[in-house]
């Protein structure tokens, strides 16, 4: 693959560009400064700073990133007319929940990797370009001696890092995996390493690994089902693992687990060393400093204790911390639903709670900013949701999972019994007088601090994917279902209005259902009732990929949508960004707080910033933005060989900020 600082994901906002490379030409300028390693956060709106830990793909970790927002920059379909559909069957049974993409090979394509979630505990690798499977990987078939694995949400969560590799924890080991052939996309799936992790990371004997990110300074941070917390490089020997964990169950047993808090989904984490956990009681952030983990807060959140739903993966809400606010002088949060009958939009405050704060209720915990009713408008009095809150800039789009009449699966005795409560449920979900109906836009109010209901839309069913946002459309997609009829829709991200349905296939699997049908209780009743249920989503992720494809696991495979062209944000607004950007590096610069990212580096970012913004100056042809951004690049060119030489760079930050400000 092309190396750093090549984000080749910027193919729709951006113009080939490498940091200081780009525009030399053109402006007669050429930054001395050397950004080799850095990343280029696109130039849009409400992007959290991009995190050099992962590869610069558009979609390269579960949730999009570490913010986990479940938002992109990039585009999708915006013509339901023009747009196709096209489907892919897997070779055994399962689900690949979340797809993730590699930057560009040196031929322009690209690969899509996942985990399975089913028996084989596969990994499969598919070609972007051709859609095509290029290698399905399967430990009991390509290893001599295959570790044991457990079905259930351990293993959802994956990455690419910025090696290129794709990075899997499962039951209680990491697997690191990587093209067989260096360089080259088609050759199979060979497995790097795979770490066995020790059992003092783990709650007790039948503790698994539950979540997974990237930290900002590239350690891979877990959390694990039974609340603990834990963080290991990437380069960690196998046989010398050096790491601790830190718990939300403080003194936590090595049998008994009643009373236990629960982590059912993944992780957040943030440049500043911040690192977001839910279990079924709390909210917790905590602080890694490239050494050691200590907890820097805790904030219960109300749970009801009879949800009325089979959906949920475990007890409380859920959802993956979402983080909010994304400039340095943000309000920023962490968002969740919570686990009340009638789920609550909750926000936290992720930083320090601000001193004139008054807490929102009686007994609430003052870190809660916000806590909003969910119910779509209807006055219904039951609404629950199993996925993350999407999040974009100050918006939080939230979706209904609760069934209608959801079938109750008898005990079987079988270990198997919760996943198979949950297929029957995702299967549920495709039949029209059982779907859930629902999406709500809640915005937080910086002016007055509370949150309110920008819209609410209760005729849209997406009943079991995660959605996603696209800003340069400006809509959410999901996998929804209209009459039995699964396909992709699209809604304006300002109105709530349905804007792009493009069916999917006829959803027809291939043989008799195979594996699933013969080892989950439950689960042939129901596909007597709708057999035709391979376009359903089975709570996997709706994912904005390259080229303006919006991709989809599913039952039997994946489904992606491809439109006859991608929408890209307008250059006047790529510039806005970008300068705007480059004002906040310069800001965090200057602010001395201390995070995984530093001074010299907050200025060197501002450096590809504002080059990114330059290229797009000069092909667009404002002048006046190329003079400024030359100047501004000039400034800080300075100002990094300043700094280096233990000197006072004040005065060219400054001269830099001028630039750009008087713009």
């Amino acid at each position: 693959m092309l190396g750093r600082p090549i984000f080749a994901a910027l193919l729709l906002l951006l113009p080939s560009v490498t940091a200081c490379e780009s525009s030399s030409t053109e402006s007669g300028y050429t930054p001395t400064t050397d950004v080799s390693d850095l990343c280029v956060t696109p130039l849009a709106p409400n992007e959290p700073l991009c995190s050099t830990a992962f590869d610069d793909g558009t979609w390269p970790a579960s949730h999009r990133g570490s913010y986990a927002q479940g938002s992109s920059a990039f585009s999708g379909p915006s013509d339901g007319e023009n747009t196709t559909s096209e489907h892919i069957d897997l070779p055994a049974a399962g689900v690949p929940i979340v797809p993730v993409f590699t930057e560009p090979y040196e031929d322009g394509g690209r690969a899509i990797w996942s985990t399975v979630t089913g028996l084989e505990a596969a990994i499969v690798k598919l070609d972007h370009q051709t859609f095509e499977i290029i290698d399905w990987y399967v430990p009991a078939d390509r290893e001599d001696d295959p570790p044991t694995f457990s079905l259930g949400v351990s293993g959802a969560y994956t990455a690419v890092d910025a090696r290129g590799r794709f990075i899997a924890g499962r039951t209680r080991f990491v697997g690191f995996y990587r093209d067989s052939t260096e360089g080259d996309r088609s050759s199979p799936i060979e497995l790097e390493k795979r770490v066995f992790l020790p059992d003092e990371l783990f709650c007790n004997e039948d503790d698994v690994i539950a979540g997974m990110t990237l930290t900002y300074d590239g350690n891979l941070a877990f959390a694990t089902e039974l609340g603990n917390l834990f963080v290991i490089s990437p380069d960690v020997d196998p046989e010398a693992i050096d790491a601790t964990a830190a718990s939300t169950n403080p003194g936590c047993p090595t049998t008994e687990t009643a009373g236990l808090e629960i982590v059912s989904n993944s992780l957040a984490a943030d440049e500043s060393g911040g690192i977001y956990l839910l279990t079924s009681a709390a909210m917790y952030r905590f602080d890694w400093d490239g050494e050691n983990l200590s907890q820097t807060w805790r904030a219960e959140y109300e749970v009801d204790e009879d949800v009325p739903s089979p959906i949920r993966l475990g007890p409380g809400s859920g959802s993956t911390p979402s983080l909010m606010g994304t400039d340095a002088d943000d309000d920023r949060f962490v968002v969740i639903t919570d686990g009340q009958v009638l789920m609550r939009l909750v926000l936290f405050w992720g930083d320090q709670v601000p001193a004139d704060w008054e807490p929102i209720g009686p007994g609430k915990d003052p870190r809660i900013a916000c806590e909003l009713a969910v119910d779509f408008g209807t006055g219904t009095t039951t609404a629950i949701s199993e996925q993350s809150v999407a999040v974009r800039g100050y918006s939080a789009i939230v979706v209904n999972d609760l069934l209608t009449d959801p079938t109750i699966n008898p005990p079987s005795g079988l270990p198997f019994d919760a996943v198979a409560q949950n297929l029957v449920s995702a299967l549920d979900g495709g039949i029209p007088e059982q779907a859930p109906f629902g999406l709500e836009r809640i915005d937080w109010d910086p002016a007055t601090r509370t949150c309110e209901t920008i819209w609410e839309n209760a005729e849209i069913s997406i009943p079991n994917s995660i959605p996603s946002i696209s800003e340069a459309t400006g809509l959410i997609y999901g996998t929804g279902q209209r009459d039995g009829q699964w396909g992709l829709e699209g809604l304006d991200f300002e109105s709530g209005d349905s804007r792009v349905w493009v069916p999917a296939g006829d959803g027809v699997c291939p043989g008799d259902g195979g594996g699933v049908a013969g080892a989950l209780p439950g689960v042939p009743e129901v596909l007597e009732v709708v057999p035709d249920s391979c376009e359903n989503s089975v709570y996997a992720a709706t994912t904005v990929g390259p080229d303006g494809m919006v991709y989809q696991g599913t039952l039997a495979g994946y489904t992606r949508y491809v439109p006859a062209s991608a929408d890209a944000i307008p250059d006047d607004s790529r510039i806005e960004s970008g300068l705007s950007q480059g004002l906040d590096l310069l800001d965090r610069a200057e602010s001395g707080v201390a995070d995984q990212i530093g001074t010299r580096d907050y200025l060197r970012r501002a450096i590809v910033q504002l080059d990114a913004t330059r290229t797009v100056a000069i092909e667009s042809g404002d002048s006046a933005v190329v003079r400024a951004t030359r100047v501004a690049l000039e400034s800080l060119d300075a100002a990094v060989a300043t700094f280096d030489g233990g000197g006072d760079y004040d005065a060219q930050i400054g001269a830099a900020r001028d630039a750009l400000s008087d713009l």
